[in-house]
């Protein structure tokens, strides 16, 4: 289980992964947090879902090169300069929040920034998700990628929990700064590692050089098919169930459910807990060969687990369902990453994680409309609605595509 964590490269990697995903529910929940106050009732759902839109244009814009400059150039380096730019850019965007009002021209400001930070990490995921086999060798790959998430689940409970009276104690802006400074951790120990990718290129990277090695990530992702139908489910599941139970699940949980800010941590928390506990299973069990079945079977859960937590408007609802939620993604996003991992070479990983990440773009940007949507008709009506739609998606593209029951790795 724990057997990635010999390798010094990549107990650092992980370390700076930890604290970063520790901190990072700061930012994300202060940014909800920040506009939900500011902005008027009656478009506020709107705006919150508009944060989520941005950062999906510029992971959507982005995600696909960032792939092709993780085949193409050191990944180590690459991440270095990634987050000390995401560490300015989020610097501000504190800084924004603290001295400024979701309104006029700084709200503008504010989602510039939210884009350009976005669009960094688009091109961080795919590099760090491609540099494990690099890092830890094909054997370990699952369990290195498994443990990775274990750690980043170990940490969100706390961080969930302390993220409410962060904000209620320093402003939603002091708490975005807190949240920066998993930046500094990550540099910090990226900087420490030794590794340099083995089949780096570099050289030359116009838009023509790009462009060409986006084509060929993409014919390469059509070929095969238990990575497409892995891409698909995924995509359904971010694209109609991820939106409304993250982007806009602080405002069902604070608003429908009734649950204080102050507390919202303590329930959020329960995502975590179960991810973790889905994370554990994975990485002590990286040797099953069965991925096909885990993400096939991670994407029905997930569907279900929303209905839980969209069915009800009681905290028993949230709780158990948001539980449910994070078992599922953390099983169908490690499954379906080692499956593709294992089945990718080398220098086609970074462009083929750059394809499976289009689905976080897709998840943020139909964020907008589903909120809008809910302004409209209300999130009691459309959440249930969603959870029903998911699952039905879910099942017709099991039901069409079986090569991911029979897939081995």
């Amino acid at each position: 289980m724990f057997a990635p964590l010999a390798v010094r490269d990549f107990r650092l990697l992980f370390l700076g992964l930890l604290i970063g995903q520790a901190l990072s529910p700061f930012q994300f929940v202060a940014q909800i947090i920040w506009v939900q106050m500011s902005a008027a009732e009656d478009v506020r759902i709107v705006l919150v879902g508009l944060i989520a839109a941005v950062r999906g244009v510029g992971m959507l814009v982005f995600g696909l090169y960032g792939g092709a400059l993780a085949d193409r150039f050191d990944r180590r380096k690459l991440l270095i300069v990634t987050q000390l730019a995401a560490l300015g850019f989020n610097v501000a965007i504190g800084c924004l929040m603290i001295f400024g009002t979701a309104e006029g021209g700084l709200l503008l400001v504010f989602y510039a920034l939210v884009f350009l930070s976005s669009a960094l990490a688009s091109i961080d995921l795919p590099t760090r998700q491609a540099i494990v086999p690099d890092i830890v060798g094909r054997d370990l790959t699952t369990a290195g990628i498994a443990v990775n998430a274990a750690g980043g689940q170990i940490a969100l409970p706390v961080a969930l929990v302390g993220t409410g009276f962060a904000i209620d104690a320093l402003g939603p802006g002091g708490a975005y700064l807190i949240g920066a400074l998993g930046h500094v951790a990550e540099i910090v120990a990226l900087l420490m590692m030794r590794h340099k990718t083995p089949h780096r290129t570099g050289g030359h990277f116009g838009l023509g050089v790009a462009l060409r090695d986006i084509r060929e990530g993409l014919a390469y992702t059509r070929s095969e098919p238990v990575i497409l139908t892995v891409v698909l489910l995924l995509v359904a599941m971010m694209g109609l169930g991820f939106p409304a139970v993250a982007n806009l699940g602080p405002t069902w949980i604070t608003t429908v459910v009734g649950v204080p800010v102050r507390d919202f941590g303590l329930v959020a928390a329960t995502w975590g807990v179960g991810a973790l506990l889905a994370s554990g299973m994975l990485a002590r069990f990286a040797h099953f060969d069965r991925k096909g079945v885990m993400v096939a079977l991670a994407s029905i859960g997930f569907g279900a687990s929303f209905l839980v937590f969209g069915g009800g408007h009681t905290v028993a609802n949230a709780a158990i369902g948001n539980f449910g939620l994070g078992v599922s993604m953390a099983a169908s996003q490690i499954a379906g990453t080692a499956l593709i991992q294992l089945i990718a070479p080398g220098n086609f990983r970074g462009r083929v994680m750059s394809v499976l990440n289009l689905n976080m773009g897709i998840a943020q940007i139909v964020t907008l409309p589903l909120a809008a949507l809910g302004q409209l008709i209300s999130l009691e009506v459309l959440f249930p609605a969603l959870a029903v739609a998911l699952l039905l998606t879910t099942a017709a593209i099991l039901a069409s595509r079986r090569a991911v029951w029979r897939s081995r790795a």
